[in-house]
């Protein structure tokens, strides 16, 4: 399966803009879940991986996070940083836009969050850039801290099969269609010994599957 490069996957994403939020007829479910699942009440420093519009983030900080608590979103597209730093902006220092330049790796201390947030991003990477992005969320979170995460998955009815099926058609064809994305597995990436799975779900939402998966650092 032909996968975007850095370069694609960006621009991409700077077309599609503001559009991005019209995803949330199937994205909402599994973000409520997963907002449910993080004890976000309890967190002082969060890292969104691919904050895009910065819809959730604003979700985060108005409804969930203590007052106290820090938002870091990055993302590599140019449009979607402008797009969320201008959503955050009321909330001043409290939420920090990082643009980067679409490699796994992240400019942040070691240890200093106690939460990772990646959504519908996963599913958009090389399995390479998967298993380092979760190499920089262990690093940079703390011990005991969460990691969240949400991605298209494998269908497991009749319908959400069916559009997998086509999924993936279109993928295979002109991945660009469909944001680059594919549905993958989650948890075969999650398997080994530094996360401990404290919560997974699996959602379908107009035929479309999504994985949420939370995790501890261990």
């Amino acid at each position: 399966m032909k996968m975007l490069s850095h370069a694609e996957a960006r621009a991409v994403y700077d077309r599609f803009g503001a559009r991005q939020d019209r995803q949330s007829f199937y994205e909402d479910e599994a973000f409520a879940d997963l907002l449910a699942q993080l004890a976000l009440n309890e967190a002082q420093a969060v890292c969104e991986f691919g904050c895009g519009t910065g819809r959730l983030a604003k979700t985060l900080l108005d409804e969930y996070l203590p007052a106290t608590a820090r938002y870091v979103g990055v993302d590599s597209s140019t449009t979607m940083v402008a797009l969320a730093k201008e959503r955050l902006a009321p909330l001043g220092a409290r939420a920090k836009i990082i643009q980067t330049d679409g490699a796994p790796q992240l400019d942040l201390p070691a240890d200093s969050f106690d939460r990772f947030i990646s959504t519908y991003v996963l599913d958009l990477l090389s399995e390479a850039d998967i298993q380092a992005i979760l190499a920089e969320a262990q690093r940079i979170l703390s011990p005991g801290a969460l990691l969240g995460v949400a991605s298209l998955t494998h269908g497991n009815t009749l319908v959400s099969r069916l559009v997998e099926k086509i999924w993936v058609g279109v993928h295979t064809v002109r991945p660009t269609l469909v944001g680059g994305c594919r549905p993958i597995s989650l948890l075969a990436y999650l398997s080994g010994p530094a996360w401990h799975i404290r919560h997974r779900r699996h959602i379908i939402s107009a035929g479309i599957s999504s994985e949420v998966v939370v995790a501890e650092r261990l």
